[in-house]
Formats: structure tokens, sequence, C-alpha cells
């Protein structure tokens, strides 16, 4: 069983994991765009600090030089809130990152609707622009066991790797002793029959807590977890969807895209498969607030993802 027991969450494991690679390898270089604090970079600059580099509040320019020292035999982990990495440098991370072979790590903060903040918080669209770069790896993680093998696969991984990131106390929701990430791999958290739930990121702890609600009212179904959106071994997805009726994909990113695109296009390349509902932030712009209000507001909660399914059953 791949689930880990109810445990507390991991505070600030971006910290740790990031202390870790450092003092195992002196070429990876930690950057921030002056959001040290908002990005749980605490240890490094005090005990590495020359392999920290803050280059001020200027995005474009952070992943330019990231770019550039990746071609000094760098390894840069370039940190900033998922809408700057996105659309405010989006071309600098195409152009300076994305045309090379060199390993260019960026981590993008606070993604989907986990700002409370509105639209120029909210990164609902990074993931289907990042996954649309050539050769790119894009990874959305769904809790701190999983981010922290993440990071640790991307300083291995040649090219571009774009993360989303996990910050301040970050549930547990995958066993460390029994979970392995492999960038590509998908995952079974449940088996059964009838509606397969496919879920990616914040998504998937989402479909956790509607897979228990579906189970404590009979209803069989089974769910996939899929954190790797680019490379993807789309065989696995399609073994998990052949055969059944009903589909959902449970993202925190517009439906546009995102997994749901990821599963559509699949899905499309064969006869026969399901019919797909995709489930995440609908093609319109998320209000502000709580992430509970939030999900609340589109439909995202545990209990209206539940009950969708359950009609669908």
């Amino acid at each position: 069983m791949l689930l880990a027991a109810d445990e507390p969450g991991v505070v600030a494991p971006f910290d740790g994991v990031t202390m870790e690679l450092c003092e195992a390898n002196p070429d990876v270089m930690i950057m921030t765009a002056d959001l040290q604090p908002y990005v749980d970079i605490f240890r490094v600059p005090k005990e590495k600090p020359k392999q920290f580099l803050d280059v001020g509040m200027a995005e474009q320019n952070l992943l330019s030089v990231g770019a550039g020292i990746s071609k000094a035999g760098f390894i840069p982990i370039a940190t900033t809130f998922a809408c700057y990495a996105s659309r405010r440098a989006f071309d600098q991370m195409v152009i300076c990152m994305g045309t090379g072979p060199k390993t260019c790590v960026v981590v993008g903060f606070t993604p989907g609707i986990t700002s409370p903040a509105r639209i120029h918080h909210q990164s609902t669209e990074d993931l289907a622009m990042t996954r649309a770069i050539p050769h790119a790896t894009v990874i959305d993680p769904a809790d701190a066991t999983e981010f922290i093998q993440v990071i640790r696969a991307a300083v291995k991984q040649p090219g571009l790797v774009y993360t989303r990131g996990l910050r301040g106390t970050v549930s547990r929701l995958l066993d460390p002793e029994k979970y392995l990430f492999e960038i590509g791999k998908t995952y079974r958290l449940k088996e059964g029959g009838g509606p397969g739930i496919i879920a990616t990121g914040a998504g998937t702890e989402w479909a956790i807590e509607t897979s228990r609600l579906l189970a404590r009212a009979g209803v069989d179904h089974a769910l996939l977890h899929v954190p790797t959106l680019k490379p993807v071994r789309h065989e696995e997805i399609w073994k998990f969807c052949e055969g059944r009726s009903q589909v959902f994909s449970i993202e925190n990113h517009n439906i546009v895209g995102g997994l749901g695109g990821l599963v559509a296009e699949i899905v499309a390349n064969h006869r026969g498969g399901p019919k797909l509902t995709r489930l995440g932030v609908p093609d319109r712009w998320a209000p502000g607030g709580s992430l509970a209000y939030i999900r609340k507001s589109l439909g995202l909660d545990a209990e209206s993802l539940a009950r969708q399914i359950k009609e669908a059953a």
C-alpha cells in the first residue's frame, strides 16, 4: 500500500532537500528572485552561501541567469511563484532553458488555486504551458514525500525540468518507506472496477478525500496518481482507462491543457475508450479566498467531487 497512515505534515520539505543536495554536490545552485522566505529557503543561504543566488525581484532575469550558469557547469534550481515562472518568464524558460541539454530546474510555488490571492497570483495554466515545450519534463507532486523525491530526481534530469512546489507544512499522503518516485511512472493508489479517477498534484489529495467518501457510500472505483505530465507512460494511463465506461480527471489546474488534456489525448488515440469528465478549475477565472472556499466555489471540494462521480457510477 503506497498511501501512508495518517501522519502530521512535513514542515518546509524544500528547505531540507535543497540543503541535502548542496552538501552532496557543490555544483547545485539554489536561486530565487527576492522570495527566499516565501519559497522555504532558509538553511542554504546561511550554511552554503556560495551555493545561493538571489537575483532580486526579476523573474525573467532569474531564469536567464539560471540558464547561463548551467552552461558553466552548475545545476540551477530556480524558485519563484508558479504564476511568475510561467506567465512572466515563459520566454526565458523556453528559449534560455528549454532549447539545450543542460539541466535547468524551475520550481513554481503556490500553484493553481493554492494562493489565496486572485488571478494575478493563481497559476491555473502553467502545466499546459510547460507541457507544450519540446523535451521538457513537467511534474506536479502531491505531497511532501513525493516533492522531496522529485527535487532529487530533477537535478539528474537533462534539459528543462518544471515542477510545482509545495511550501509550509506539507501533507504526507504517500508512505516514504514504500513510495519511490520515478519520472514518467504512474501509481495506482486504489484498485477497483467502476469509475476510474486520475489525479495529479493537489488534485490527488482531493481525489483521496473523494475516494474515502465513495468507499463509505459503497461505490466501487479506482484511483491512479499521475505525478509526471511529461514525459509520461501513455500505456499505463490507457491500461487504467481501458474497459471502464467512465473516467474522471481531477487537478489543481484549468481543465484545458493539463492532466485532463493529457488523458483526453491518450484516450483519443484508442478505440472504445471511456467517457472522460475533466474536473478542475473551469475555463473561467477562479475567486480569491481560502483554499476551502475556492474549492467549494468551483465544485472541487470532496463532497461535490464524490457526488458527480457517484451519479455516474
